[in-house]
């Protein structure tokens, strides 16, 4: 098949199908317009009923009310002459479109009640409100069966009655006759009308071509009508065929189990030939539009055929390898195919411009391969000398990723925690070390921990260093740094058990030279000469210093051994503070405003030991005519007692050393002391759970503070 006659017939082929699709969309378009002209007309025509209904009513009250001022009616029924009252209700039932007449006393009680020709069963009226006239809608037995009639009952005041009309709905009835007729005549169709009680077909005009035995409403319709209260339009089958409907409730309705509602409904084959003649004009427009296809496409493809072929047999030759031929544009007659030869042209001189650019691209590549592979080989030898090196170092290395799993670990970490190197990987470092914690954001943080051995009652001792670590734009990882120290813990209980028991002998040697020369001095021994008693007081004061030297000595193991034992009570600290400025009075004086609850849970030894260690270095290095506060106040759950001297002060430069074992201030190189003092105080403050600082400047004097936990009522 030649290119032409496939271009021809695919032509063909689309303009059939567009044919086909814009006859199908065209009439669908036109008929979904036509539905909503028809659901608009189906409105207006469901008014017309309603306004219909409403005349019917109008028309029924004006004949009541002009029935009411008759006076023979009313001096009929004052007289409760029911054989005069049924004269004038026959006159009015013969002249008047009127089915029934009723009335009755003010209980409903039936008077009289006179029937039309078309009913001669007995007729129930709704009870009327009193004083207001009532209408709407009742069913009713007949000799044709159930039918829906229009009531409309007025209550007479001053008579006491209750005067009642009733007309029967049917397709005798000039309501439903005229209805019809207006309703056909503007339509040009049959247009059905129908009544409701509930989901029920009472009354329906269409009863003629389905009989009286249809379809009840479905619960969809009713739920709109009754629950919602508003109109419902769409398609409903009634006996075997389809018809457009509308639907809409009657206003008429009252509260009560009953709900009328009215209906128009026209058949749905009105737009049967409006679509045949769409669909004829559709056809013959889409064989005109074929026709002319055919004629254009071959007048516009004669010149084709000898244009393709040049670039294909151009084409050929490329696909082959050879980019240097071109395709002569002289030989292409088709306007079309020129551009499209020379786009062709045009690709091959870039390609051919590519494919140079290319090649010097790949020269160039596979230097750099070449210089990345060299700087690989390096970087595998850097990293196998630092794994190296890692492997031999003695403390333990441990990488961390950011969510705390464990991506390398050295030998000697690995010997550390009592594993494989192998099987710690991918393990959390919580598995391995339940007591470190490595939160926060610090950059280096130094910490030891206590770690249980399994079948060992010694544990393991570790001083970790905990480094953040990470590459660039990764997540946040750990390196810790691991090392054994258990040893040296062993060392440092050894020597706090050798100066425990070396303070110990001491104080054992000191305790009987002190007592025996207490007894000297007190004269027990004979009466002593001035420069005899002085010596001995000096001796006793050095015997004091070295038995205060080796309790310090003595707190001091206790501290760096962890053994320092609390006996934890509340304490009263203003009692201690009272004591202690009794003791040193009157250069020592306790300062007003203390707090009032001073309670705190210590070890009242050790705290009376802080506050005496602290007043005597305010007294050392205080002139002796100046005096010493101490004092109390509350800071949140904390009691903070202050020790306040105006002595020489320490330097800014040495505040943050004071603190330190053997740390002397150098304003203080003429006192003796073994530096000593404070460290303790600081390390017994901190093992209640306080804190210490201190405020100091050079000839202004210093004051130090401490914090101790307030005692709530618990331990």
């Amino acid at each position: 098949m030649s290119l032409y006659t496939k271009i021809l017939l695919f032509f063909i082929t689309l303009v059939v199908l567009l044919s086909v699709v814009t006859t199908y969309s065209g009439i669908h378009s036109i008929e979904r317009i036509a539905v909503k002209e028809l659901e608009n007309g189906l409105t207006s025509d469901i008014n017309l009923f309603s306004f219909s209904v409403d005349r019917e009513f109008y028309q029924m009250e004006t004949r009541l009310r002009q029935l009411a001022m008759r006076r023979p009616l009313r001096e009929a029924v004052s007289r409760m002459d029911t054989g005069r009252i049924r004269e004038i209700f026959a006159d009015l039932i013969e002249r008047e479109n009127v089915d029934a007449l009723h009335l009755a006393d003010n209980r409903m009680k039936p008077i009289v009640t006179l029937r039309g020709r078309r009913t001669d069963l007995p007729v129930t009226i709704p009870r009327a409100a009193s004083e207001a006239t009532t209408r709407g809608f009742i069913a009713i037995d007949t000799r044709d069966g159930v039918r829906p009639a229009l009531f409309l009952s007025m209550p007479l005041g001053e008579l006491k009655v209750v005067l009642s009309e009733l007309i029967i709905v049917d397709n005798g009835s000039s309501l439903v006759r005229n209805l019809t007729d207006l309703l056909s005549r503007k339509r040009g169709e049959p247009v059905y009308i129908s009544l409701f009680r509930n989901d029920r077909r009472m009354f329906s005009t269409i009863f003629s071509l389905t009989g009286a035995d249809t379809e009840s409403l479905p619960d969809e319709i009713t739920t709109v009508l009754h629950e919602e209260n508003r109109n419902y339009i769409g398609r409903t089958i009634i006996g075997k065929s389809r018809y457009y409907t509308i639907y809409k409730p009657s206003p008429y309705n009252e509260e009560g189990p009953e709900k009328w509602a009215y209906g128009i409904a026209v058949s749905e084959n009105i737009f049967l030939p409006f679509k045949k003649r769409l669909l004829f004009i559709f056809v013959m427009i889409s064989v005109l539009a074929t026709s002319a296809v055919i004629v254009i496409t071959f007048a516009i493809t004669r010149g084709i055929d000898p244009s393709l072929r040049g670039i294909l047999a151009i084409c050929g030759r490329i696909e082959k390898g050879d980019i240097l031929s071109r395709i002569d544009r002289t030989k292409v007659t088709t306007r079309e195919f020129a551009l499209i030869a020379s786009s062709i042209n045009s690709m091959l001189d870039s390609i051919s411009e590519r494919e140079k650019t290319i090649s010097d691209n790949m020269a160039k590549i596979r230097a750099i391969n070449a210089e990345l592979e060299d700087k690989t080989t390096t970087i595998r030898q850097d990293r196998m000398r630092f794994l190296s090196i890692l492997e031999t170092v003695d403390k333990g290395v441990v990488a961390l990723d950011h969510e705390g799993v464990i991506i390398y670990c050295n030998r000697a970490a690995a010997a550390i925690m009592g594993t494989d190197a192998t099987a710690a990987l991918g393990d959390a470092w919580k598995n391995l070390f339940p007591s470190l914690d490595i939160s926060g954001d610090e950059h280096t943080s130094l910490r030891e921990v206590v770690i249980p051995r399994e079948g060992s009652a010694e544990p393991l001792y570790l001083k970790v260093l905990v480094s953040p670590w990470s590459l660039e734009n990764a997540p946040q990882g750990r390196i810790l740094l691991l090392q054994d120290i258990s040893r040296e813990k062993r060392i440092e209980e050894v020597k706090a058990d050798f100066v425990s028991a070396i303070n110990h002998d001491i104080r054992s040697f000191l305790v009987p030279v002190s007592g025996f020369l207490d007894r000297i001095l007190e004269g027990k021994y004979g009466p002593l000469e001035g420069a005899v008693r002085e010596k001995l007081v000096n001796i006793t004061g050095n015997v004091s210093k070295i038995h205060h030297l080796v309790e310090n000595y003595l707190n001091v193991s206790r501290i760096e051994s962890g053994k320092l034992d609390l006996d934890i009570a509340p304490v009263d600290m203003n009692e201690i503070l009272r004591g202690v400025a009794k003791l040193y009075a009157p250069r020592v004086v306790f300062a007003h405003g203390a707090a009032p609850q001073t309670l705190v849970l210590a070890d009242r030894d050790y705290i009376e030991r802080v506050v005496t260690n602290l007043v005597v270095n305010a007294l050392k290095f205080s002139p002796e005519d100046s005096t010493v506060s101490i004092g109390t106040r509350v800071d949140d759950a904390a009691l903070v007692t202050f020790v306040e001297d105006r002595g020489t002060g320490i330097p800014a430069e040495e505040l943050p050393f004071i603190f330190e074992k053997y740390r002397r201030g150098s304003l203080g190189k003429q006192e003796e002391g073994s530096g000593l003092g404070l460290f303790i105080v600081k390390s017994v403050v901190e093992a209640h759970g306080g804190s210490i600082h201190v405020q100091s400047a050079p000839g202004r004097g210093s004051t130090f503070f401490f914090s101790l936990p307030l005692f709530r009522g618990e331990i």
